[in-house]
Parts: C-alpha cells; sequence; structure tokens
C-alpha cells in the first residue's frame, strides 16, 4: 500500500420549479320577479241603471273595497280586482312572484417559475496500487455522485427559498386585489340574476295568464257578493217605497232569500 492520492470532482444542478397562486372570490346575488296578467270585461254597463246605481253604493259600503284613482280596489290573495265607475268595467289582474338567486365566481391567478443553479464540490481518496479497492476510477465516481447529491440538494433548497418568497409576493400582490375581485364577482352575479329574473318573469306572466283563466271565477267571487247586497238592498227599497212592511231576508248557504207580501 502506497500514499493515498485524492480526486476531486465538482458537479452541477440546475432546477426549474413552477410554482402558481390562486384566489377564487363568489359573489352572490337575488332579485324578487313579478309577472302578472289582466282581463277587463264589462260588468256595470250590463246592469240596469239601477242596478248599477245600488252595486256602486254597495261598493263604496263594503269596507273591503278601497277607492283610488276613480276606482273601487279590492286586493285578493295573488291578485286585484278593480271597478272602474267611468266604465263600468271589471279588471281582474292575477300577480305571481319570486326570488331568483345567482351565484358567480371569479379566479385570479398568478404564476411564476424559479430557475437556480447550484455547484458542489467532492474529494475522495484513491491509491494508485488499488489497494482495498479504491481506485481512480472508484474514487471519481464515489466523488461524482457525492457531488452531484449535495449540489441537486443546494438547488432544491435554493429553488424552495426563492419559491417561496414569490409565493408571498404573489399572495400579496392577489391580497390587494381583493376588494376589486369581490366587486367583480358581485356584478357577474347580479347581471346573471338579472338574466335569469327576465327568464323568470316570462315564466310568471304565463302562469299568471293560466291561473287568471282558471280561477275567473274565484276573482268575479267577491263582486258577486256585493252585486248580491245591491240587488237585495234594491229589492228592498223597493218594497218599502211599495208599502210593504212584513219584509223577511234570509242569507244563508250562498243564497240570498227575501220574502214579502204586496197588495193588489
Amino acid at each position: 500500500m502506497c500514499n493515498p492520492r485524492r480526486v476531486r470532482v465538482r458537479a452541477s444542478s440546475r432546477l426549474t420549479r413552477i410554482w402558481q397562486e390562486e384566489l377564487r372570490r363568489t359573489g352572490r346575488a337575488s332579485a324578487e320577479v313579478a309577472g302578472e296578467a289582466t282581463l277587463r270585461e264589462a260588468f256595470g254597463s250590463l246592469l240596469g241603471a239601477p242596478a248599477r246605481r245600488a252595486f256602486e253604493a254597495a261598493l263604496g259600503a263594503d269596507t273591503r273595497w278601497t277607492w283610488q284613482d276613480g276606482a273601487y280596489r279590492l286586493d285578493l290573495d295573488g291578485g286585484t280586482v278593480v271597478y272602474h265607475l267611468d266604465t263600468g268595467e271589471i279588471e281582474m289582474t292575477a300577480r305571481l312572484s319570486d326570488i331568483v338567486t345567482a351565484e358567480a365566481e371569479v379566479v385570479r391567478t398568478l404564476e411564476g417559475t424559479v430557475e437556480v443553479d447550484a455547484t458542489a464540490e467532492h474529494t475522495e481518496k484513491y491509491y494508485d496500487d488499488n489497494w482495498a479497492g479504491l481506485s481512480k476510477s472508484v474514487a471519481e465516481r464515489s466523488a461524482r455522485a457525492q457531488a452531484q447529491e449535495r449540489a441537486d440538494r443546494d438547488a432544491a433548497e435554493k429553488g424552495a427559498r426563492q419559491e417561496e418568497q414569490e409565493r408571498l409576493a404573489g399572495r400579496r400582490r392577489l391580497a390587494g386585489q381583493r376588494d376589486a375581485i369581490d366587486a367583480e364577482a358581485h356584478a357577474e352575479a347580479e347581471r346573471r340574476a338579472a338574466t335569469e329574473a327576465e327568464r323568470r318573469r316570462g315564466e310568471l306572466e304565463r302562469d299568471a295568464e293560466t291561473r287568471l283563466l282558471e280561477a275567473r271565477t274565484g276573482f268575479l267571487r267577491p263582486v258577486h257578493e256585493v252585486l248580491a247586497v245591491a240587488y237585495r238592498d234594491a229589492i228592498v227599497e223597493y218594497a218599502r217605497e211599495h208599502g210593504v212592511r212584513d219584509i223577511q231576508i234570509d242569507e244563508s248557504d250562498g243564497t240570498l232569500n227575501i220574502q214579502f207580501e204586496m197588495e193588489a
């Protein structure tokens, strides 16, 4: 065995790391939407003059009806009935409402590339007589492997530190845009809600038309109730004007019965 010799090997490592930071913000918006359908038809003009006067007087006395803009108005569940005094028309309106909601997500992404270089050296010994198998070629391979491992490790550590710094800077940039991104998400949600509201309004209007046609009798029921009172009052007044005193009025089971006797 002779004196050992040494061999030094330098290795280099290049590392490329791609990073990405993302900020997601969600906006929500809602809108109330209504659809209605209206049916207008003659009513007062179909009555005789005395009956019409009695009907309109009965409307004015009925506390369920309110006077507004030259018409008597009655609010119903899901609609209104209006009697126009000037034309004698009945206007029935069915109204349906709903609330639509929409969401929108806005995403902001920042990305970057980190490229780092690192070098490292390692020394191994060998013997000219290859004692213990430590030849120069073996020493070179071992030194190269050790140097490369260290260079790779240094590059990874350096790259990780640089990547973290750039990520933090990216997060700060995104945080500075948070309010603007929130506003954009909210604006987009409102736009979607408006679009959905317009679509839903069309559906509600069609449904209101169907409901109005199917429920026309229900809309007219309170009108006929007032008309019955008007006929009752008109008949009673007529009877009294003609000297009738024994008047019997029975209102039951949705039927109005008036009985009296008149002398010939």
